[in-house]
């Protein structure tokens, strides 16, 4: 009887461990990506820049490919942040119920700032005529990787293709909330073309039809740089361009991996309980069947 319920009890057990096992293999599709922790960030009201605002013969050069590049430098001259591409920016507006557009590309001869002073964010601002990008970086809580925290341009509503816009003197803005291009420490984002959807916050009580898209071309992006002025190794992209929060994915198969243990540890104690009822009726059958026999043999 001790042999039968070891083996109930290794059997379980195996089970149980099986279970364990298969829970903590539980793979999605993005899970090297996690949604990390958010930091909220505002072109109003961040600090200034670490280093002093780049001259224009510093802020930007180009390469063979024409793509302009963008470089902060931190503290000590060191770049911190680098940027290269051929962007241009679009805007599109409502006007007389017509949808219009205007866009702006991004000259090679814009101003720089940023901030690296924090190791898990920084920004930078690129700024022209009339245009501002914020571009805010963040690492997973771990540090293996950084990514895009979130996108915000501001245009002055008072540039001539904009003056039909019922703005009541408020900067136009745009964002772009999500996690973007993840990519590993130490390395440089590299991609053909990325486009960036902007939309509006209803906090500031944009115009009706207001959006924009960022488009980067021959991008190749790389924040938190502490040695060498140079792009590390390139980390080149993927078909997919956004990154789900994988909270609920993860929640669900958790939920789903814990009832099915629970349904298994429930029969196991059913099992065991019921053997042990069986195991004793069988023996006492046995022990009056014995005392019968005795008193037939005795009398």
């Amino acid at each position: 009887m001790a042999q039968q319920e070891m083996a109930v009890h290794l059997k379980y057990f195996l089970i149980y461990a099986t279970i364990s096992s298969m829970v903590s293999a539980i793979t999605l599709p993005n899970q090297i990506t996690p949604r990390p922790r958010h930091t909220k960030f505002s072109s109003s009201t961040t600090e200034p820049g670490s280093g002093s605002l780049a001259t224009p013969s510093s802020t930007a050069s180009k390469d063979n490919s024409g793509a302009a590049i963008y470089r902060y430098n931190g503290n000590g001259g060191t770049t911190c942040i680098l940027l290269k591409t051929d962007a241009v920016v679009e805007v599109k507006f409502l006007l007389h119920n017509l949808e219009e557009q205007a866009d702006s590309f991004i000259p090679d001869k814009a101003l720089v700032d940023g901030n690296c002073k924090k190791e898990d964010t920084s920004f930078m601002t690129i700024s022209w005529s009339g245009y501002n990008l914020l571009l805010n970086f963040a690492k997973t809580p771990g540090g293996e990787r950084w990514y895009i925290e979130n996108v915000e341009l501001t245009v002055n509503p008072d540039l001539p293709q904009f003056k039909s816009i019922q703005t009541h003197g408020n900067p136009i803005k745009l964002y772009h909330k999500e996690m973007l291009i993840p990519t590993p420490v130490g390395k440089s984002y590299a991609c053909q073309e990325v486009d960036i959807e902007l939309q509006t916050d209803e906090e500031d009580n944009p115009p009706a039809g207001l959006r924009g898209t960022l488009l980067l071309r021959l991008l190749q992006l790389q924040p938190f740089m502490y040695k060498g002025n140079d792009f590390g190794p390139t980390f080149e992209c993927k078909p997919q361009r956004t990154y789900r929060d994988e909270t609920a994915p993860i929640a669900v198969g958790s939920t789903l991996a814990i009832a099915v243990l629970m349904t298994v540890t429930g029969y196991g104690i059913f099992r065991y309980f019921k053997i042990k009822n069986v195991q004793y009726n069988t023996m006492e059958k046995i022990l009056r069947k014995d005392i019968k026999s005795d008193v037939i043999d005795g009398s």
